[in-house]
């Protein structure tokens, strides 16, 4: 059983939770160890230790602080460094599939670190409703991010994000005349 939390808005909602999250996923290989933290430092830097330590790709750091919730990813890809950029564009594919999903729009993707033979991509947002949905939906689209990145090389990121649905520009009508 999870323990509930108050946003920012007065609205109960649950808690982070590994088992939820591990229940949404579909079963790719990021989330198989997965660290849980209330923690007001870095995420990120946690993970950068346990990176350092030889933790296995797809280890997951998630941390929850008050209304905030982040999510860092280790990646060990068989690359060279110089492609740890593509990462951030990895992280941000997936962190547009969580906003489409219905995460708010107070969300940030970002490559965080880089060692000689992994990253850490992660993901974080204030305010979520649901904070394992995000966690679940962001990972598993990284999951599928990075798959499709390595059967398809970066032109198929570029190709993805050039197609996106963008929010239209025009103002909305105006019913009265």
């Amino acid at each position: 059983m999870t323990s509930a939390a108050v946003t920012p808005a007065g609205r109960v909602r649950d808690r982070l939770s590994i088992d939820l999250i591990r229940r949404r996923l579909p079963g790719g290989t990021l989330g198989r160890h997965m660290y849980l933290f209330e923690l007001a430092g870095s995420a990120d830097t946690v993970l950068a230790g346990l990176a350092a330590a030889g933790a296995e790709d797809g280890t997951v750091v998630l941390a929850e602080v008050g209304a905030h919730v982040r999510v860092a990813v280790l990646l060990r890809p068989d690359l060279p460094l110089r492609a740890a950029p593509a990462f951030a564009a990895l992280a941000a594919l997936a962190l547009a599939e969580a906003v489409d999903a219905g995460a708010p729009a107070s969300v940030e993707a970002t490559l965080c670190a880089r060692g000689a033979d992994w990253v850490i991509v992660g993901a974080g947002a204030d305010g979520v409703a649901d904070p394992n949905a995000f966690a679940a939906t962001f990972l598993d689209g990284l999951d599928r991010w990075c798959a499709r990145y390595a059967a398809e090389g970066p032109a198929a990121l570029l190709a993805a994000w050039r197609t996106r649905k963008r929010p239209s520009r025009e103002e909305p009508s105006d019913a009265r005349q």
